[in-house]
Formats: structure tokens, sequence, C-alpha cells
């Protein structure tokens, strides 16, 4: 056993890549902070120390969520060129990352399944992660649009339908545990997009 001791962020983030397995798999809800503390190898002490409560280690592991779910995002949209390719590759990216995750979906969607008080600190991340989603999909849909003469303000509410296709199909593929939806929702995005003529 190492007697070296570790530097306070270090620990901290040890706590939050367990918290972050745990929760997702098994839920918020039914993960306790011992089992946490215990998986960590640490004092019930130490565990405070980083975090006062369990729900302010839920809000950081949102934070944190946010930002690696985020990089997969990027990483899937980035690397190509047309704004159409990109709305088209969101639902790819989608159907990729549920099956990789066995379909246990969005955590953030299962956070607030859990955590039904609107004013509970873990609903704003909840809130600010899917603001910022719908942000990309409305500023894509304008770069797909707008050079073909349709309004901004059309080309966001074409943004937003399809962030809600997008999220509709993540809801029923993991209802579901299949791609169905998934595929349902793609073929409508290459419609609403093959449309643009029509919404000019």
């Amino acid at each position: 056993m190492s007697v070296k001791s570790e530097p306070a962020h270090s620990r901290r983030e040890e706590i939050i890549e367990i918290a972050s397995r745990l929760f997702y798999e098994q839920g918020f809800g039914a993960t306790g902070i011992k089992q946490i503390i215990d998986e960590a190898g640490i004092a019930k002490g130490t565990f405070y120390t980083h975090f006062e409560s369990k729900e302010l280690l839920g809000v950081e592991w949102l934070r944190a969520r946010h930002a690696k779910w985020q990089g997969w995002f990027d990483e899937a949209l980035d690397q190509l060129d047309s704004p159409a390719e990109k709305l088209l590759a969101t639902f790819d990216f989608l159907e990729s990352w549920l099956q990789e995750a066995e379909y246990r979906g969005c955590a953030f969607l299962n956070t607030m399944a859990e955590t039904p008080n609107l004013n509970h600190p873990m609903r704003a991340e909840v809130a600010a992660h899917k603001k910022a989603l719908l942000s990309r999909f409305q500023k894509i849909a304008e770069e797909h649009f707008v050079p073909r003469g349709v309004s901004a303000e059309v080309s966001r509410e074409q943004g937003t339908t399809l962030y809600l296709l997008f999220e509709g199909a993540l809801v029923e593929a993991q209802n579901f545990h299949d791609t169905w939806p998934i595929d349902a929702a793609r073929s409508t995005a290459a419609r609403i997009l093959d449309q643009a003529d029509l919404l000019s």
C-alpha cells in the first residue's frame, strides 16, 4: 500500500470518477455514500472533506458527465464538413453510444426522473446540459437552412424539431432496447433537411 500523500484534487477526481460509474449504472438514488467510500478505499471523513453531501457530489458528477459527453458528441460531428451531414450524424452517434452503453440511456434524463424537485441543484445541471444541446442543434440548423434562403427564426425552429427528434429517439431506444426509434428519427430528420426550398 502506498503511503505517499496525493494532491487533494486527485482524490476528489477519483471520488467523482467512481461515483460517476455507480450513479450511471445503478442510478443516483440506489447508490449510497457508503458504497462510494468503500470502492474508493477512503475514510468517511475524507469523503466529506471534498463533498458536503451526496447531492453536491451529484452536481459535480453531472458537470463532469456533461464535459465528457460533449467531447464524444463533438468528436462525432467535427470530422464532417456540411451541416446536413453533421445533423444526420447525431443519430449515428446516438445509435453507437446507446449500444455501447447497453441502452442505459441519458444520465441527465435518468437523473431528472429521480429528482422531481425543480429547485434541486442537480436539475439545474440537467437543464444546462439540454439547453447546450438544443443550442447546438439550432446553430447547425441555421448553418444548413439560412444559406438556402430560410430565415434565421425558421431555421432555429427546424433545429428545435431536430433536437426533439434526437431526444425522443434517445428515450424510446432506451425504453425498447432497440435502434428502430433512432432509424425512424433519422429518416424524418433527412426529410426535414431536404425541405429547405419549401421553407424559404
